[in-house]
This record gives C-alpha cells, sequence and structure tokens, in this order.
C-alpha cells in the first residue's frame, strides 16, 4: 500500500480517535499502578492458574473460564505464578489483557458512532468514553465487566449490520459467512464473560427481525448458526467434553435476579455511586439528550432508538440483582454513550447548535477534568 492511498485511509478523524485512545491507555496505566489489585482479582488470577496447570477448572455456575485465563495467562508469562504472595508487583502485565479490551471497545465504540452520526457523533463518543471514570476502572482490572460489554455491542451491531446485507441480492447465507463467524464470536465473548449477559441476545434478535424484515427466514437461520458457533467456542473451555458442557448449561445461573422488587435494597446509593464516578455533567447530558429524543421527532430513529433500548435493559435489569448489578451497568455505559452521541450530533447540526455546544463540549470538558482530578487524587492517597 501506498503512502498516498494509506493517508486516505488514515485521515483526520483516525488520529484524534488514535489520540483520544492513546490518552484512555495512559489513563489506564496510571490506574493500574496505583491501585492494587483487589480481592475478586486475585480469585480470577488463581483460578485462571489452576486451570493452566490442570489442577482444577475455572469456569464456573456464573461463566466460563474465559476471564480467570485471561488473568491467568499473562500471570504464567510474566512469572507472577511463582511469586503468588506477591501479584501485586504484576499487575500490569495480568491486566493487560483486560486494557486490551477497553480499547478494542472504544475503537468499536468511536466506529459505529462515526458510521452513524458522522464524525461530529464519534468524537462526541469517544470523548465520553475515554475520559469516563467507570470505563477506565473496568478496563483497569481483572472482570467480566469490560469483555462482556465488548462482546455485547459487537452483538448487537454486527447482527444489526448482518441484516441489512439482507437487501443485496446474493446469495444471503454463503455471502455473510464471515460476519457469522463475527457474531458468533460476539456471542461467545459476551455470555462466556458472564452468563447472564445471554439477556442481550433478545434485543441483537428482535433488531434483526425488524431490519432484515424482507427475509426473516434467513435471519433466523443466521443468527440460529451463529448460536451454534458461539457454543462451539464456548465448548473449548470445557475441552470439548460435549456431556461436560451440557451440564454446566445445566446448571448456570443464567439469571441473577436477586430480588422480586423493580428497584431492590441499596439500589439507590449504587446509582448515585454510577452517576457520581461520571461526573454531574453526564447526568445533565442524559437528560438533555432523552428529552431531546422524545420531543424532537428528527432525533427519533433506528440509530438512537436501538442503543437507548439496549441501556435501557441493562439498566433495568440491574436494578433487581445484588452482587452483579454494578456489572450490568457497567455494560449498558457504551451503548447510553451511544445513544447520547447521536443525539448531541443532531443539536450541534440544528438551530440550537450555539447552546448544545455549550452543554456538549462542557460535560465533556468537566469530565475530563473530574476524571484527571480523580486519578491524581488516587496517586495520592497511594501514597
Amino acid at each position: 500500500m501506498s503512502f498516498s492511498s494509506l493517508y486516505e485511509r488514515i485521515g483526520a478523524p483516525q488520529l484524534m480517535a488514535l489520540v483520544l485512545l492513546l490518552i484512555f491507555a495512559l489513563q489506564c496505566v496510571w490506574f493500574i499502578e496505583q491501585e492494587p489489585l483487589s480481592a475478586l482479582e486475585g480469585v480470577h488470577i488463581e483460578a485462571g492458574l489452576l486451570q493452566l496447570e490442570g489442577y482444577a477448572s475455572a469456569n464456573s455456575t456464573q461463566r466460563t473460564a474465559l476471564v480467570p485465563l485471561m488473568a491467568g495467562i499473562p500471570a504464567r508469562l510474566s512469572g507472577a505464578e511463582k511469586h503468588v504472595d506477591e501479584f501485586n508487583n504484576y499487575r500490569v502485565a495480568i491486566r493487560l489483557p483486560f486494557l486490551a479490551v477497553g480499547l478494542l471497545l472504544g475503537a468499536s465504540l468511536w466506529y459505529v458512532a462515526r458510521r452513524l452520526y458522522g464524525d461530529i457523533g464519534g468524537y462526541v463518543a469517544l470523548g465520553l468514553y475515554c475520559f469516563s471514570p467507570l470505563a477506565i476502572g473496568s478496563a483497569s482490572e481483572v472482570g467480566s465487566a469490560v469483555v462482556g460489554a465488548w462482546g455485547a455491542f459487537g452483538l448487537i451491531f454486527t447482527g444489526i449490520a448482518v441484516a441489512h446485507t439482507l437487501y443485496a441480492p446474493r446469495e444471503v447465507i454463503l455471502w455473510n459467512w464471515r460476519r457469522i463467524l463475527l457474531l458468533g464470536l460476539s456471542i461467545a465473548i459476551c455470555v462466556g464473560a458472564q452468563f447472564s449477559f445471554w439477556i442481550v441476545l433478545v434485543p441483537a434478535l428482535i433488531f434483526m427481525l425488524w431490519v432484515g424484515h424482507i427475509r426473516r427466514g434467513a435471519v433466523l437461520v443466521i443468527f440460529g448458526a451463529s448460536c451454534l458457533i458461539a457454543l462451539i467456542l464456548l465448548s473449548i473451555f470445557y475441552g470439548f467434553r460435549m456431556p461436560t458442557f451440557a451440564r454446566a448449561l445445566a446448571h448456570a445461573d443464567w439469571l441473577e435476579v436477586a430480588s422480586r422488587d423493580f428497584f431492590s435494597a441499596g439500589m439507590s446509593w449504587l446509582l448515585k455511586t454510577v452517576f457520581l464516578e461520571n461526573g454531574l455533567g453526564l447526568l445533565i447530558l442524559i437528560l438533555v439528550t432523552v428529552v431531546t429524543f422524545i420531543v424532537w421527532k428528527r432525533t427519533r430513529f433506528f440509530g438512537t432508538a436501538a442503543p437507548l433500548i439496549v441501556s435501557a435493559l441493562l439498566f433495568s435489569m440491574g436494578l433487581r440483582m445484588h452482587f452483579s448489578a454494578f456489572t450490568f451497568f457497567l455494560v449498558a455505559l457504551p451503548f447510553l454513550i451511544l445513544f447520547m452521541a447521536g443525539v448531541s450530533a443532531d443539536l450541534l447540526e440544528s438551530r440550537y447548535a450555539l447552546l448544545a455546544n455549550a452543554v456538549v463540549f462542557g460535560v465533556l470538558i468537566a469530565n475530563a477534568m473530574i476524571d484527571v482530578y480523580g486519578l491524581m487524587n488516587l496517586s495520592s492517597r497511594s501514597h
């Protein structure tokens, strides 16, 4: 590839995205270096190492061995397994795969936002993500949140992309085999991170049937084939032992609803923590974009409605959970950011552009300031 064609492919939007992702990575590295491993992270690391040594399986009723192995493999390669009491000295290497997934999630968010809403939407989405304390925290720790979020995001938008191709006058099944494999991989990552994330399959199938309504039979075949591929990929963690895999699926905790009430105890505190961690600006932008979505017809289209529906579903599920509530909120965050970016892009191109600029970029600047302050405060506490 010549330099001229490379320059055409990598223009100002791509360079801006790379700069923002680099800033995100630097913040995550700072967080990783300042924050010691938690007890839960230690459990994941030890479970991954035990499976690698062949002593015990890292699979559980809540998840497959995907997350433990992502922590156990770098622990083994870095030599941390020989210094069990000093895991913290190797935390950068151990957490590195989760940082990589966080960067991939940010890149995916930017790509989808730019395709749906243009350059402005891509910048707003990536700006909100890269300076989100919740996104930085989840990408800097060993856990299922960032892995499940990337899988869920890929599942929804790969499914929509596959459904769009059904309008082409070609052999729809065989022609889509690459996207079917990618959709199956997304399902495997999403469900493998935590079994209860299967709930994202419901809106994914509904969206596919809605978009590809002219060939709903093909949609069902593609979706079924992708689920079969996901099952094959997930069986890898059980050594392709199908009876063991079948028993694991039968005893899996598919829905960790711990409360009969819609709003479980202690949830008000958790919601305050979620929004305060992102600063008051995010809450203001959520209110502005939701109200705009309701009253302004231009913002109500599939590209904004789909991420809003998914984020609302995940938040409503999290409200009824105890242990997985925060994880569900983190998985919902990229979809919420995408929705806000879409509505914000319309506002920035409207006759209210001056006021919208003040709100949107004010929130972005405030988020960046709060985020940097939080990281500096974390450094002072660690010392």
